[in-house]
């Protein structure tokens, strides 16, 4: 065995040392992001009024309909839960992208790809599964899960799914 497979080899040498440093970055980034998510939910809570109008989703004060900073979980927990309640029709399979920072739900009905919704952080740029979506022909939706006074109340979840998957 020659002096670079022993470095990099699988077992035991510089190479396994890489892959559980990157490992250990990775699972760091996605930890980061999620305690900024969970400061930034706590923030937000502070502002509810329990009177403001629901079943739109944006304006200065949280409605006191269920949204993803009032659910008690996580962002993607919260689209998880609407998703898999209300479109129990589908099979909803979700992936975290963009080092943890963006979460892709696919919608199949049957062998079919029905819908695809992207939760992605206000200040990305990235458009590539739009463009993916758009070239396939699958329906695309995007929602942003950091966007101040954008509550992503239930309703309004739900009803911009439907009409994706209805159009």
């Amino acid at each position: 065995m020659g002096l670079l497979s022993k470095l990099f080899g699988n077992k035991g040498g510089l190479g396994e040392v890489i892959n559980e440093v990157s490992n250990a970055i990775k699972q760091e980034s996605v930890n980061l992001h999620e305690g900024e998510q969970a400061r930034s939910a706590a923030a937000v809570k502070k502002k509810v009024n329990e009177n403001a109008p629901s079943g739109f989703s944006w304006g200065p004060d949280m409605p006191a309909e269920e949204n993803q900073y009032n659910f008690g979980g996580t962002y993607k927990e919260y689209f998880d839960h609407v998703f898999k309640s209300d479109f129990s029709s589908y099979r909803i399979e979700s992936e975290n992208t963009n080092n943890g920072r963006a979460v892709v739900f696919t919608f199949r009905d049957g062998s079919r790809k029905a819908l695809v919704v992207e939760l992605i952080s206000e200040k990305s740029t990235a458009y590539k599964l739009r463009a993916d979506c758009k070239a396939e022909g699958v329906p695309y939706l995007r929602f942003y899960y950091d966007h101040p006074g954008w509550w992503n109340t239930r309703e309004y979840v739900k009803q911009r799914t439907q009409n994706a998957l209805s159009g």
